[in-house]
């Protein structure tokens, strides 16, 4: 293969592994997003739990009841939600995989191509 066909190919692979890595971008993001959102849910149970110790009539006016409801429901939902998002990230990272199998291939063989014109140049000068 020619250095400039190679190149061209570098060029196309590099691009290829790129647009994989954006397309999976906005998923990480999603994914980071949910997370958070658990993280923040973990600590206002915990506030709660502190707070409902401290507060008399608390669990006689039944709003513990209400509260463990709304956060099991909201758990619920966020872990659907990120397993969703991890499912399509999964999926995704397939293809970015294969993308970044064949930029690897491609460059290796860039390397290979330019050490054996190297090495050509060389015996070439050794032998004039």
């Amino acid at each position: 293969m020619t250095r400039a066909k190679l190149r061209d190919l570098a060029a196309v692979t590099a691009a290829s592994f790129e647009r994989e890595f954006q397309k999976l971008k906005p998923i990480l993001e999603a994914e980071s997003r949910i997370q958070a959102q658990i993280s923040a849910l973990n600590a206002q149970v915990a506030q709660t739990a502190s707070d409902a110790a401290q507060t008399p009539g608390y669990q006689i006016a039944g709003a513990d009841v209400l509260w463990h409801g709304w956060e099991s429901r909201t758990r619920r939902d966020l872990n659907t939600e990120l397993a969703r998002v991890r499912s399509r990230k999964l999926a995704m990272m397939e293809d970015l995989r294969r993308a970044f199998g064949r930029k690897q291939a491609v460059e290796s063989l860039q390397r290979d191509q330019e050490t054996a014109l190297r090495i050509a140049r060389a015996r070439k000068l050794i032998n004039q």
